[in-house]
């Protein structure tokens, strides 16, 4: 509630809680320091941007492998087809791990 709503508990109400300030999900707040990256605006756009490029990052990532293994095989046509099932599944897999970061 703290970097919220500028409010502070009793330790009585949030010691229970104090194995979650472990676990930091923010990936921004990890890598830089808010001072670095602007103002507000800019930190809340760039908050809600980055999963949306790393998912489209990983998945023209895996569409290269994707299609540099289709290339490097001898067999095209059986191949093509389980080559579109297994990247589109590790791209719904991606996305589901970025999603909840």
């Amino acid at each position: 509630l703290g970097p919220v709503y500028g409010v502070r508990l009793h330790e009585d109400f949030t010691r229970w809680t104090d194995f979650i300030d472990a676990f930091s999900l923010d990936v921004l707040g990890l890598t830089y320091p808010d001072v670095c990256i602007g103002s507000m605006p800019d930190r809340l756009l760039l908050a809600a941007l980055w999963p949306i490029l790393s998912i489209m990052i990983g998945g023209a990532a895996l569409a290269c492998c994707a299609l540099a293994e289709w290339l490097l095989s001898g067999r095209a046509d059986a191949l093509r087809r389980d080559l579109v099932r297994l990247t589109l599944r590790r791209l719904l897999y991606w996305a589901i791990l970025v999603a909840y970061l």
